[in-house]
């Protein structure tokens, strides 16, 4: 049922200006992130500080930061919501785009649609893992170590859910490039 509605939701004009601002708002605060992140000097990479599933690694990062670092860090980790928007109304709108290419009841039609949620659904679990950073941040040296854990859950449900969506983006254009020569000849 939700699937069929997609069909036709969001208009195809409305689809356009979801990518449009997706991008916008993606690079927006992309740049201002990078400046926050730069300034909070966090002591490792972002794949390293998302997946560590430690609460004693973390605690561990946070201990190398001053108070002034702490702050550009929760300023980064608010930013990312912005972001989460951003890319969000990307990635729905961008698999919905491509989806809508395919004919009506096929596969990639269909598993467009679901990818497209995917991108929302990956934004979510983001959401939910800047909520737990939060959380730590509220008491640096002293959260639960489970909070650490939880929120590498989410940060490893949000990056497998990237990997569909972009697996999937070029696996269904490369299918539509093919198709299309097909036809030509």
């Amino acid at each position: 049922m939700v699937l069929e509605m997609l069909s036709e939701k969001p208009s195809k004009k409305n689809t356009k200006i979801m990518i449009i601002l997706g991008l916008i708002l993606y690079f927006f605060f992309m740049i201002l992130m990078n400046y926050f992140y730069e300034l909070s000097k966090y002591p490792v990479g972002f794949y390293e500080s998302q997946l560590s599933f430690s609460g004693a690694i973390i605690k561990s990062h946070f201990r190398t930061m001053n108070t002034e670092q702490l702050n550009y860090y929760l300023i980064w980790t608010i930013l990312d919501y912005g972001l989460m928007v951003g890319y969000g109304s990307l990635y729905f709108s961008l698999a919905l785009t491509i989806a809508r290419n395919f004919e009506e009841n096929t596969s990639w039609r269909n598993s467009g649609y679901i990818v497209a949620i995917f991108g929302i659904t990956a934004a979510i679990c983001d959401g939910l893992e800047n909520l737990f950073i939060l959380l730590m941040l509220t008491d640096p040296q002293e959260f639960p170590d489970i909070w650490a854990i939880i929120h590498s859950c989410f940060a490893l449900a949000k990056f497998i859910l990237f990997g569909m969506v972009f697996i999937w983006i070029i696996l269904a254009l490369i299918s539509l490039l093919v198709n299309k020569r097909s036809t030509k000849k």
